[in-house]
């Protein structure tokens, strides 16, 4: 078996599809990108992302969170 590895960066995703060929197709600045998929790796593609996302929400409800509490509380302090 042949490994190839390469790295490309692209910036700004404009457009995500996922063809019936199972290829996912990615529109960047510049050009695009299409990947060959099966199932499974769609599926763990899909899980990490997911994981992700609720890392980051939850992480901007606690901070949207703090910030409410802080601004509650200078209004308590103000009032008195």
């Amino acid at each position: 078996m042949v490994k190839v590895s390469r790295v490309i960066e692209a910036k700004g995703v404009n457009h995500v599809y996922y063809g019936w060929h199972n290829e996912l197709q990615l529109t960047v600045e510049g050009g695009e990108l299409k990947i060959q998929l099966d199932e499974t790796s769609l599926r763990a593609i899909a899980q990490v992302c997911n994981k992700k996302i609720a890392e980051q929400d939850e992480e901007k409800a606690a901070e949207a969170a703090k910030l409410a509490a802080e601004k509650e509380e200078q209004t308590e302090s103000e009032a008195v």
